[in-house]
Order: C-alpha cells, then sequence, then structure tokens
C-alpha cells in the first residue's frame, strides 16, 4: 500500500512581502532618524548666524580701529573713550596709556546676542 502525501503538508512555503509589523519598525527609524537631522540642521542654521554676526563685529571692529589709530597721540589720548552705533552694532571704545604707545579697547554689543565681543590694539606714539 502506497501512500500519497500533500506536497503543501509538511513544507511551508517561505512567505513573501513585508509584514505590517516590518513596516511599522521601519517608519519609526525612520521617524527617528529624519527628527535627528532636524535637529542638528537647526544647530547648524544657529552656529552659521553666530558666525556671520561675529564676522559683521569683526568688521566694524576693525574699521573703528583703523580709523582711531590714524589720529595723532594727541588727539587719541584727549579723546580717551567715546561711543558710536554702526549698523545697529553699539560700539564703545577707551584710550589709555601715556608715553610710547596708547591701547585702544574697543567693546561691540550686537543686538540679540548676550555677549559683547571685544577688540583691543597697541598703537605706537612717534
Amino acid at each position: 500500500m502506497t501512500t500519497h502525501r500533500s506536497p503543501r503538508r509538511g513544507k511551508r512555503r517561505p512567505r513573501r512581502g513585508t509584514s505590517l509589523v516590518e513596516i511599522l519598525i521601519a517608519a519609526v527609524m525612520l521617524t527617528v532618524a529624519v527628527l535627528g537631522l532636524l535637529g542638528a540642521s537647526s544647530s547648524v542654521t544657529e552656529q552659521m548666524g553666530a558666525g556671520r554676526r561675529q564676522m559683521v563685529a569683526a568688521s566694524i571692529a576693525q574699521r573703528r580701529l583703523d580709523s582711531l589709530q590714524s589720529l595723532p597721540c594727541t588727539v587719541l589720548s584727549a579723546a580717551g573713550s567715546g561711543t558710536g552705533t554702526t549698523n545697529g552694532i553699539r560700539e564703545q571704545w577707551t584710550v589709555t596709556g601715556s608715553g610710547a604707545t596708547r591701547t585702544i579697547v574697543l567693546s561691540l554689543t550686537v543686538p540679540r546676542v548676550n555677549r559683547a565681543y571685544q577688540y583691543s590694539t597697541v598703537v605706537p606714539c612717534v
């Protein structure tokens, strides 16, 4: 006597396609990755803005220091200190020293920034 077995019995065919659980896990992983990228891009944008503000402040400082250095030491010493505003950035400078050199300290306050940028230079008096 021979018995016939159905070919489907005992052997399982591999399933094709993806299950709902696999799709949900992939969606969660993709969401986490996208949120991470959004957080990083926000930080990069903030840093670029801060770098741009510092570059503008340095440019204004360079112009102000150049204009002060072009003055004769007697005029520079008599001025002592001063303030000004350029492109919304508040400038405040003081001149100290006597004899052969003068020290100029320039402080810049940039709107919407919690700190002041400070620059200084020494001017030789000849």
